[in-house]
């Protein structure tokens, strides 16, 4: 049954007239006449009489207005429903986003504060894990979108690359390396450091500019995520390299960052499973995070980073890597 003619019926009967009807639905007479027979022939049915100018139901057509008025309204809900989904913001959506917990503090609230505000029948469910976790729950469709580091470990995912960050140092705020506006591996030889798990790209990069300076650095603390080791350098136990765009995450801290002046550069993207087409809720949150971590990494100054190291560090693989 076609829609556009049921809704004519209604015009027709709530105005009394063709004119009314075409008034209302913003069509000429004629094309609601034309719409009117229509649904008399397909009805096999005379839906109205005139009398005095006026259009009135026929008795046959009041046994059945109920039923057509009410496929017009379900029509209506139907259509309204497919707008919502259409938008990315429906109450039947559920946006399942894995994250690792070091983006936690604060970047992850104000990216869901912003998309929540523009989306506010979206029920979001937030995972968070390793890298590899998120990339399992990925291939098994328990998230949607996942935010990773490149380059990814699985076939099956598509990835949109998001943001490059710079490795840079974090430190007490009253570490006598605070005092500089850039830090160097010869500076950090000297000092206590909280390093991540040695096992990890990031780490092996870090391991390997000490050995290139032909200096040996005094780890005193491995740690296995960005927030344990912004947290212990906050509390003095000594001085991280970590990305520079988690670690924004952590600047309520009591803690310096500063750049380092070799280039070590992290990549990072959102990833969704490639057998799936993604929810316009999806592609919605993604725009607005990516405008969230780009500006976050901009504040603190980060870019491609610093340095002569950026040629054969920048495309360094990250297999291995677990956790940010």
């Amino acid at each position: 049954m076609d829609l556009e003619l049921l809704r004519t019926y209604k015009a027709i009967a709530e105005t009394g007239s063709t004119i009314g009807a075409a008034e209302r639905l913003g069509l000429s007479q004629s094309a609601v006449s034309r719409r009117l027979a229509q649904l008399e022939q397909v009805l096999n049915l005379p839906l109205f009489l005139r009398d005095r100018g006026r259009l009135i139901p026929t008795r046959e057509s009041r046994h059945i207005e109920a039923q057509m008025l009410l496929l017009v309204d379900q029509g209506d809900r139907l259509a309204a429903r497919a707008a919502e989904l259409r938008s990315g913001n429906a109450a039947q959506i559920a946006l399942r986003v894995a994250v690792p917990i070091s983006l936690m503090q604060s970047l992850i609230p104000q990216i869901l504060t912003e998309f929540l505000a523009k989306h506010d029948r979206v029920q979001v469910e937030l995972h968070f894990g390793a890298y590899d976790t998120i990339e399992r729950m990925l291939i098994d469709e328990r998230a949607e979108i996942g935010f990773l580091r490149m380059p990814i470990q699985r076939p099956g995912l598509r990835s949109l690359p998001v943001i490059k960050a710079p490795t840079v140092v974090v430190m007490p705020h009253d570490h006598p390396l605070a005092a500089k506006p850039v830090v160097s591996p010869q500076e950090l030889s000297r000092v206590p450091l909280i390093l991540l798990g040695r096992m990890r790209a990031p780490r092996r990069e870090i391991d390997e500019l000490f050995f290139d300076k032909g200096l040996r650095p005094n780890v005193r603390l491995e740690v296995h995520s960005v927030m344990a080791a912004c947290a212990l350098a906050a509390q003095g136990l000594g001085v991280t390299l970590v990305n520079g765009l988690m670690a924004e995450d952590f600047r309520h801290l009591p803690i310096a960052i500063r750049p380092l002046n070799e280039a070590i550069v992290h990549r990072f993207a959102f990833a969704t499973n490639e057998a799936m087409p993604m929810s316009a809720a999806a592609e919605a949150f993604i725009a607005i995070a990516s405008r969230h971590l780009h500006a976050a990494l901009k504040r603190g100054g980060g870019g491609a980073g610093q340095g002569a190291r950026q040629g054969a560090r920048q495309g360094a693989g990250d297999a291995g890597a677990s956790q940010a």
